[in-house]
């Protein structure tokens, strides 16, 4: 099939007009806050339909943007919607593209979390991503099975601590808030303004597993590691005076 497995994918589409579209869109990009690691992809290479350094059709790149991920277009979000047969709205689109890129960035900062509460890891950076929403993981299987709602997609993102090892992580999108509260949307479901994600390790090798027992006991037993937290804090301060 053609169609993208994601709608990140979108950033592969053209900027030029769609055929049934009645009002312009925006075709500018904005710079996410997620670092890119291209030397560490499989082909040594920038991803495709990112900005590329030195590359004079990229007349607006800027050296920011040749280290960050740079999110798609309002134009090409709605192509790609478009070609995935969703009904897409060229008048909310705006909208819908805010949303999109302030979940990515949720999405990185629960990363951010795991990285640096369990491995001190204050600067990971991204390598590439994988849209999956077909391929149901195996936690969201068994919440399935429990009787809770599935996941309308899922991601794995594959990141780097600094040491050139891509590590992954899964990323399940549940439409609306925690289980309980009350979920919001565009017609369809297909862009829920209320998002709940999981984020968590893959379970690739035995490390990821301690991650995820250490992360579920530091989120049962908040307050001791609170108090440690700043017990290593104040340590350090001791120790740079």
């Amino acid at each position: 099939s053609n169609t993208p497995s994601s709608i990140e994918e979108s950033l592969n589409h053209p900027q030029l007009p769609h055929p049934d579209q009645t009002i312009p869109l925006s075709t500018k990009r904005i710079v996410s806050s997620i670092p890119r690691a291209d030397e560490l992809r499989p082909d040594g290479t920038s991803a495709p339909h990112q900005p590329k350094p030195s590359n004079p059709t990229q007349g607006n790149s800027t050296k920011n943007e040749e280290k960050k991920w740079v999110y798609p277009s309002e134009q090409q979000f709605y192509n790609a919607m478009k070609r995935k047969g969703w009904k897409a709205d060229a008048t909310t689109m705006n909208t819908v593209v805010r949303i999109h890129n302030a979940v990515n960035e949720r999405g990185w900062s629960q990363i951010q979390t795991w990285e640096r509460e369990l491995h001190n890891v204050s600067n990971p950076r991204l390598v590439r991503f994988l849209g999956r929403p077909n391929d149901t993981s195996p936690k969201a299987m068994l919440n399935i099975m429990r009787g809770k709602r599935a996941p309308f997609d899922r991601h794995d993102w594959f990141v780097d601590r600094g040491d050139g090892v891509e590590r992954r992580y899964v990323i399940d999108f549940y439409d609306g808030a925690i289980e309980g509260d009350s979920a919001g949307g565009f017609e369809g479901g297909k862009a829920p303004v209320n998002m709940y994600l999981d984020v968590r390790p893959a379970l690739d090798d035995v490390g990821a597993l301690v991650d995820r027992m250490e992360m579920a006991v530091r989120e049962m037993l908040p307050g001791i590691f609170a108090v440690n937290s700043k017990g290593n804090g104040s340590n350090r301060r001791d120790q740079d005076s």
